[in-house]
């Protein structure tokens, strides 16, 4: 990887603003809800019950990491290469702005879970909240462990992600989107297929062992992107 990769993945991390837009509009609408029950609360207008529950902010951020892994591909390629940049470097810068930006959403998502969704939590939501570091039991690992599995699996969302909108304009794409469909409509009903669903599920998002499933998240991020040279070497401007 070389300075020109890094330029690349700055670029990339600026050049997705309409997925901070959408990203942004969430948040903020899941703020503005929190506003108007916590003040209804405190004006004892409403005081809802013991199963009221939001959806957790910091898993609002999660929207950067798809729609990034979305936009880059599909828009920034074509942009980069007319401007006469490499393809060795948009894999490269790529990999490193999806590396950033999963760990800056984990860093966010940890910071809002310790602090804005504590607080919301023990005032109004006290069935608890939609935060997936919680109903993974990621957080049941500590803070940093916790910000570490997260990390790994937002990694892998977006390599998956930013690989699968890499081929959506070729056949090998629409029969990609076919076998995941199959493989899930198939896999689901017969028992010994659906232990190897769960297990694979398991292994990469609720292994009580947490270096097995970074480790997981990691070893499929590297060989999930790895397709990525092929793609990219084929794909035209």
């Amino acid at each position: 990887m070389t300075t020109k990769s890094m330029v690349v993945a700055k670029t990339h991390i600026r050049n997705i603003k309409l997925a901070y837009v959408i990203t942004a509009c969430w948040f903020l609408a899941t703020i503005l809800q929190d506003i108007v029950f916590l003040a209804l609360h405190w004006l004892n207008v409403f005081s809802g019950n013991e199963d009221n529950m939001t959806v957790g902010l910091g898993n609002v951020l999660y929207l950067i990491i798809i729609l990034g892994a979305v936009f880059i591909p599909s828009m920034n390629f074509r942009k980069m290469m007319n401007l006469g940049g490499k393809r060795a470097d948009f894999f490269w810068g790529s990999a490193m702005g999806h590396v950033i930006m999963a760990a800056a959403v984990s860093l966010a998502g940890m910071i809002l879970y310790y602090t804005y969704e504590s607080f919301v939590i023990s005032v109004y939501y006290k069935a608890g909240n939609l935060n997936v570091l919680f109903w993974f039991g990621w957080i049941n690992n500590g803070a940093a462990i916790a910000f570490v599995q997260q990390f790994a699996f937002l990694l892998l969302l977006a390599v998956f992600v930013h690989t699968l909108t890499s081929v959506q304009d070729k056949w090998y794409g629409w029969a990609a989107d076919i076998a995941i469909v199959a493989i899930i409509a198939v896999f689901t009903p017969i028992a010994p297929l659906r232990a190897a669903l769960v297990w694979f599920f398991r292994m990469i998002i609720f292994h009580p062992n947490a270096f097995a499933q970074i480790v997981s998240c990691l070893v499929l991020s590297a060989a999930i992107y790895a397709l990525n040279k092929p793609i990219l070497a084929r794909r035209t401007i």
